[in-house]
């Protein structure tokens, strides 16, 4: 007979590859579907070459507008450059001391305190930067959409999952609040010339649900709404995020704590270039 630690592992380990392969799924799905709606465009005429050709038909030098893009969008690339290095602002007066109190008051209420590291973290892209043991998303995204018609379009969404657990010791309802920090710069360009029509989206989101012997339903709250047409913005995001829900539980069987950021880009644009 085998001991219980080792079929607990053995459980363990096989459950978070079933949801490893439902997120792998999930994200098939979406990235199938993206390819299917881009085919569609494409047979509408939205590609460089067809929208390069209307240009020429209604008398306009597609060859000097080319010339003139390619400055422009160093110009833009070095003015992007500068914006990415906003720095951090002063630390804020009692923001610590804040977020104690919080974590304190939720202590206090609490019959556990779940401290990193994570048990396991996983994404769609190799750009999520997990430190399990202090249970951090590092996360980076540099986009620039750069063409004449839909080929001008860089998106796409990043996903970056973290997973804990906790085993209740008795039955009843569970309540989990996971505090979250986000810190970070954000530099978004979108520019417009007279030929031109830019459109620039950044995304971020933080998901939270809990799991026993079912869902119990995905919680969402965005951190980062940016939607850009022919603006620049650039600014340092500090902010603590506190979320909420409750779960019926049973005694002695694990509850995964998940929590995921997804980061969606879109970066579209006739024919000028947006950057990220």
């Amino acid at each position: 007979m085998r001991d219980h630690p080792t079929s607990t592992l053995e459980h363990v380990t096989a459950k978070l590859q079933e949801f490893r392969e439902d997120d792998e799924a999930r994200r098939k799905y979406e990235a199938d579907e993206l390819q299917r709606q881009v085919r569609i465009f494409k047979e509408t005429g939205r590609t460089d070459a067809q929208f390069k050709e209307e240009l020429t038909k209604s008398g306009i030098d597609v060859s000097v507008l080319e010339q003139e893009s390619e400055r422009e969008v160093e110009r833009e690339k070095h003015a992007h450059a500068e914006l990415s290095k906003v720095n951090p602002p002063p630390a804020r007066y009692g923001r610590k001391e804040q977020i104690l109190l919080q974590q304190t008051a939720a202590l206090a209420d609490s019959g556990a305190w779940l401290f990193p590291p994570a048990w396991a973290g996983w994404g769609n892209a190799e750009e999520c930067g997990f430190n399990l043991a202090l249970g951090e998303i590092n996360i980076e995204r540099h986009e620039t959409g750069n063409g004449w018609g839909l080929e001008a379009v860089a998106y796409g969404t990043q996903y970056c999952t973290l997973w804990f657990y906790y085993y209740p010791r008795a039955s009843g309802d569970l309540l989990v609040e996971p505090h979250v920090d986000f810190q970070g710069d954000v530099a978004v360009s979108a520019h417009d010339h007279w030929y031109t029509s830019t459109h620039a989206e950044l995304r971020l989101r933080l998901h939270f649900d809990l799991y026993q012997h079912y869902w119990d339903g995905e919680q969402t709250t965005t951190i980062i709404d940016e939607h850009r047409h022919a603006s620049s913005t650039a600014y340092w995001v500090d902010d603590h995020h506190i979320m909420s829900k409750s779960l019926s539980v049973s005694a002695n069987d694990i509850v995964w704590i998940k929590l995921t950021i997804s980061l969606y880009v879109v970066c579209a644009f006739k024919p000028r270039a947006c950057r990220l």
